[in-house]
């Protein structure tokens, strides 16, 4: 009796073990179907394509402002470039304006012309008709400028159309500045035309001659003021 009674507890556990095991296989077949896993396997591609949609509509929006960035960078690279044009004409400019006002020295091919007081006074004549006057000068300088002379000095001295130039008894005085005979007047320009402007006849040489003035010219290569 004692027997058959531990046999059938024995198989009541087996049975009931067998249940659990059943029912726990059941509800996790159940909730493991092949519908619900493609539900998830569904859910999960929708959300990565969308996510994908997201950064691809982001790296458009990206492109499109990069490119409008670069079109910005280009225009500012064509006004900084006109600009620095600009601004180099401007230097320029204002380089040979400084060069014409004396602030800046000025080199180039020209001639010299060099006037002297008459080595020979006769003794019925006055010595004031055999020297260098500031109408003299007046005329050479006046000559070389109408000639195309980009500068003009006297004994060194850069003078310009406004310049003064006047006799102080037996000196000239050129912008307050006294210098004695002989007056070197330098010209830079074109060397054939000055030379030619000065030599015409009946020109500004010729007067000189007349008037007892000694007068050499000569061409240099390289003038500087």
């Amino acid at each position: 009796m004692k027997r058959m009674r531990r046999s059938q507890f024995l198989y009541a556990c087996v049975f009931l073990v067998l249940g659990f095991l059943l029912a726990f296989n059941y509800k996790f077949t159940s909730s493991s179907s092949p519908a619900q896993i493609n539900k998830q396997t569904w859910q999960e591609d929708f959300n990565y394509k969308q996510q994908l949609n997201e950064l691809e509509e982001q790296n458009k929006q990206l492109r499109s402002e990069l490119n409008s960035i670069r079109q910005e960078i280009r225009t500012m690279e064509e006004e900084l470039s006109q600009d620095t044009d600009m601004m180099k004409n401007l230097v320029q400019m204002k380089n040979n304006l400084q060069k014409l006002t004396g602030d800046f020295p000025i080199y180039g091919e020209g001639v010299i012309i060099t006037l002297r007081d008459a080595d020979y006074i006769p003794r019925e004549d006055h010595a004031n008709q055999y020297i260098v006057h500031d109408r003299h000068i007046h005329q050479v300088v006046n000559e070389l400028f109408s000639a195309g002379a980009k500068a003009v000095a006297i004994n060194g001295q850069r003078i310009y159309r406004n310049s003064y130039i006047s006799c102080v008894g037996p000196v000239i005085s050129v912008d307050g500045t006294p210098y004695p005979a002989p007056f070197v007047i330098s010209a830079i320009g074109d060397q054939k035309i000055l030379d030619t402007s000065l030599n015409l006849q009946n020109g500004v040489i010729d007067m000189l001659v007349q008037e007892n003035i000694e007068v050499a010219i000569e061409k240099q290569s390289t003038i500087e003021m």
